[in-house]
């Protein structure tokens, strides 16, 4: 039968439809579709739209996924599910059950007949309307569309089901026993309330799910003693408001329930209602019951493992974030204040790179890239700007989730600082060992592996590629009759634990022979167990040919020194004899002819003998020149004071009458050679004492100074003096300033100080003015005393 109307106006075509469509995704389970079409029953109609649009909306849900259309999910596809799966609708995925909407585009709803044909079509009692751009617009059903023309059921044409051909009031009451059905079957139960006589109906789900049968609980009161008491107060006031608004409040709370075994059970009430007997006072409140125990518990657990997580992103020691695909912080952990001294707030908002080191910031680029495909990074070094200017090291490890970036950041500075110091500690130690010529070793006395440094196989001329040597390819570097020595000290050392220290000779790959020292030292585990030897390797190549040629030295030393007695014995023998008799015969002419001689013979022969008693002094000091290079040296405490004191006392005995002022410092002490320190006293005195004697008066003077922080001594008198031009002329050997019948002498006398002090490691220098007098300075290092008087 065809509708007596034959077009639609605006009006009409906005009226039969109801929108906004209710959404739901395809992750969702049946019994939670359920319960949101529940949900929507209850709810007041939204606003333009009354109550049969709102029920209309709650019988037909649209299924979408990243804003696409996969399907719908209406009230008659509730009731097969029911019928076919009562059992597994928690876990049954809308996914798996959706059914492909009719799609009837707003711009194509011109007549009735349009519509008649889309629900006829359907085989269902629910048409989805679209816009021209496809977006759904909202659902019409039969009841939308009777609603719109204002005609009674049988106007339409569209062929229903056996309960279309019921009368609106009978059509109604058999919905309402069906969703009661689906309600105690889904969703575990529901109640019927009469506000007037106060009885209240609880099917045998609502009071299954408490553990009670059917028969145990009666509603009426005794639901009031099962809920929690903190709980009543709440479903009270959600009536009262309910009330109050008639309906336009919904009726929804969540409450806990004492089961019959004691255990908590916590319930999501929902109602209407739905008769009134004045606008004011209700006559019939419907309502129902699902168990959201679990769901609850989830939820606490979930709060937990939040809480837990809260609490560990906020005391972890590394730097936690939260960031989207492009860098930008959206959460920092406390963490970062104080590694970088921002707070929360200067980071939250701003990308990373505003903070990473420019040097660092291709890496950092490379590895936002990696994230945006998916990919894990680790161990990412860069260098991060603190709020004071300075850098410091973060290790990045950071996995991405969708479009956002969970990092973990550890600050690596001081493991930086102290990995660059290590680097260069081994740097400087490499160093050390090339310039020492010293390597170190290690030996594994489980395993027999052997570690070299780098200066050891330049010292063994080992290429490093060549990898280390096993012990007895070591063996066979070293010379054939050094093998045995170098192997009975390692083997004496690995069962003794005691260290070793050894000299032994190796060859090298291309022929030449280095002498190496070898030291090892045990080290021994926790138990007391030789675990490793370590020790050094010490290139002494150098000091072996330094050696032989000191032996050589050594011996042509010895050759020259013997050779050199042998002069002087002939000087003080062979030599004197010839003098001896010149001055003799001499003398005996002068006794026995003397007056046979006029004047100038006398003085002829005067002279003969003053140069011959002239060359026996320079005998003299030759030899104690000699004496000095080469007596040996044996070390004291002398009291220089003490020298200088005797020394001018038998001066002044042996020229009584001559004025001269000397000035001594007291307990001037030296480690030095007691004799040869008498010659230098005895020589410098002498040379002061001599060259003051043409003043009627002179003052001489011993004492100790300074000079470039080093201690000096120095003898000081107010005689001749001499030109400072000619000052580097007074040590050399017959080297004289004066002539020798204005200050008779030999010129070797300060020749020999030279000698004695530069043999003590000292210097010796002098500073004068002609007729001021002149300065002998000289410096002994110092030189500790062993036992014996050698120098230690």
């Amino acid at each position: 039968m065809s509708t007596p109307v034959a077009t639609f106006t605006a009006a009409q075509r906005q009226a039969a439809i109801a929108c906004p469509p209710i959404t739901i995704t395809a992750d969702v389970t049946v019994q939670e579709a359920i319960a949101v079409m529940s949900a929507a029953l209850s709810q007041p109609p939204v606003e333009g739209q009354d109550r049969l649009h709102q029920d209309a909306r709650a019988s037909c849900l649209l299924v979408v996924e990243h804003g696409q259309l996969l399907g719908s999910l209406s009230s008659r596809d509730v009731i097969h599910l029911v019928a076919a799966h009562p059992s597994s609708l928690a876990t049954l995925s809308i996914r798996d059950v959706i059914t492909a909407p009719q799609w009837l585009r707003y711009s194509d709803l011109t007549d009735v007949s349009v519509a008649e044909t889309q629900l006829q079509q359907s085989g269902n009692r629910h048409v989805w309307v679209t816009d021209d751009a496809g977006q759904a617009i909202g659902v019409m059903t039969y009841d939308t569309l009777q609603a719109a023309l204002k005609l009674t059921p049988q106007a339409i044409s569209v062929p229903l089901t056996q309960t279309a051909d019921l009368q609106e009031p009978e059509y109604l009451r058999y919905n309402l026993t069906l969703l009661e059905h689906i309600l105690d079957t889904v969703l575990a139960g529901y109640w019927d309330w009469d506000l007037v006589s106060n009885q209240e109906y609880w099917s045998r789900g609502c009071k299954g799910m408490l553990g009670y049968e059917d028969h145990e609980l009666t509603v009426a009161e005794s639901w009031k003693t099962i809920i929690f008491p903190d709980d009543l107060p709440v479903v009270l006031e959600a009536f009262r408001r309910h009330l109050e608004s008639r309906g336009d409040i919904p009726f929804q709370v969540e409450v806990r329930y004492r089961h019959k075994d004691g255990s908590t059970v916590w319930i999501f009430c929902s109602g209407q209602i739905i008769e009134w007997s004045n606008p004011t006072t209700p006559r019939r409140m419907l309502g129902c019951h699902v168990d959201i125990t679990q769901r609850k518990l989830t939820e606490q657990q979930l709060r937990k493992n939040k809480e837990e997580l809260e609490r560990f992103f906020s005391v972890a020691l590394d730097l936690l974030c939260i960031a989207d695909s492009d860098g930008k912080f959206c959460r920092v952990n406390q963490s970062w204040n104080v590694a970088l001294g921002y707070e929360a707030d200067e980071l939250e908002g701003r990308s990373c790179l505003d903070f990473v080191h420019p040097d660092d910031l291709e890496i950092t680029l490379q590895a936002l890239a990696d994230l945006k495909q998916q990919k894990m990074v680790r161990g990412l070094v860069n260098r991060y700007r603190c709020k004071d200017g300075s850098y410091r090291y973060l290790e990045w490890y950071a996995q991405p989730y969708d479009d956002l970036l969970y990092c973990a950041a550890h600050d690596i500075t001081e493991r930086q600082q102290v990995e660059e110091q290590l680097r260069k500690s081994d740097a400087h130690l490499q160093a050390a060992q090339r310039i020492a010529k010293l390597g170190s070793w290690e030996f594994d006395v489980k395993t027999e592996v052997i570690y070299w440094s780098d200066e050891v196989f330049r010292i063994f001329g080992r290429d490093p590629a060549a990898g280390m040597p096993t012990f007895d390819e070591l063996q066979r570097l070293y010379h054939p009759e050094d093998q045995l020595h170098h192997n009975q000290t390692v083997q004496r050392g690995l069962e003794t634990g005691q260290p070793y220290d050894l000299e032994c000779r190796a060859y090298r790959p291309d022929g030449t022979l280095v002498y190496i020292q070898a030291r090892g030292e045990p080290i021994f585990d926790s138990t007391g167990q030789l675990v490793q030897l370590v020790g050094t390797i010490l290139d002494i190549t150098d000091r072996k040919q330094a050696e032989l040629k000191l032996q050589q030295t050594t011996a042509q030393l010895e050759a020259s020194n013997q050779e050199l007695e042998a002069f002087a014995y002939s000087v003080s023998h062979d030599l004197r004899s010839p003098l001896r008799a010149i001055d003799g015969f001499s003398r005996a002419l002068l006794e026995d002819y003397g007056t046979q001689l006029d004047d100038q013979g006398r003085d002829y022969f005067d002279r003969i003998r003053r140069n011959v008693q002239r060359m026996g002094m320079l005998i003299d000091d030759l030899l104690r020149l000699s004496r000095v290079s080469r007596s040996e040296m044996r070390y004291a405490t002398v009291n220089l004071s003490t020298l200088v004191l005797e020394q001018m006392s038998e001066l002044q005995v042996s020229e009584p009458d001559r004025q001269v002022e000397v000035i001594v410092a007291p307990g001037v002490l030296v480690s030095a050679d007691a004799t040869l320190m008498r010659v230098v006293i005895s020589n410098l005195l002498q040379n002061a004492w001599k060259f003051t004697s043409h003043h009627p008066t002179a003052r001489i003077e011993f004492g100790t100074t300074h000079v470039n922080g080093q201690l000096t001594y120095f003898v000081q008198d107010d005689g001749a003096g001499f030109d400072m031009t000619y000052a580097n002329m007074l040590f050399g050997v017959f080297q004289r300033l004066h002539n020798t019948h204005e200050f008779p002498g030999t010129g070797i006398g300060l020749a020999t100080v030279q000698r004695a002090i530069h043999r003590h490691g000292g210097q010796v220098w002098a500073e004068g003015q002609v007729e001021q007098g002149a300065t002998i300075y000289f410096t002994l290092p110092f030189t500790p005393i062993t036992t014996g008087g050698n120098r230690s």
